[in-house]
């Protein structure tokens, strides 16, 4: 049978684990707590962690020029090539807005750079509501990549990392994939 302490345990991570109510991945509060897990795991058995945060080139054009409902219909498509692309160990989140947080469990840097890439380029190929009228003609992420230990020595410096990152590849141009300095 399962312990007073399991139960306990599973309780506490059930109340933890709330969704994004949009999209259905998990929460920024849920995100940050798979995070503090994964690092404590890490501690114990040396396993790399890596971080991809992304978010939607040019997404206000797409609430300004169709609505929020329309918006909130993209955000939903993105969700679901995330969920196409990640593992069932990964976490995937939406972190705010139209920013989005994938943890990569027992993923290196060089693994975690290819499922960037992997994610940028179903988006891009995928054929979204109003996507002909971006700038670029079609929906676009812009993505960073951090990993723990190498750019971090905790949850919040890889977050502010991968973070940094993202920002690297909008100023880059938009459409692409930033490695954490």
């Amino acid at each position: 049978g399962v312990t007073i302490i399991e139960e306990t345990k599973m309780a506490s991570l059930a109340n933890v684990a709330t969704r994004d109510g949009l999209t259905g991945l998990f929460d920024q509060t849920s995100f940050k707590h798979r995070l503090k897990e994964e690092l404590e795991r890490q501690m114990r058995y040396g396993s790399p962690i890596s971080l991809v945060m992304f978010d939607i080139d040019h997404f206000k054009k797409v609430n300004d020029t169709y609505g929020h409902a329309e918006g909130d219909r993209v955000l939903r498509q993105v969700a679901d090539v995330l969920r196409q692309q990640v593992r069932l160990m990964d976490t995937a989140a939406r972190y705010g807005g139209e920013e989005f947080m994938i943890l990569l469990r027992g993923v290196t840097l060089t693994r975690a750079e290819e499922v960037a890439e992997r994610i940028r380029e179903a988006v891009q190929s995928r054929k979204f509501p109003g996507g002909e009228n971006q700038p670029t003609g079609r929906v676009t992420i812009s993505i960073g990549v951090a990993s723990y230990p190498q750019h971090a020595s905790n949850g919040d410096e890889l977050i502010n990392s991968a973070d940094e990152a993202l920002y690297e590849a909008k100023r880059g141009g938009r459409n692409r994939v930033c490695i954490a300095e």
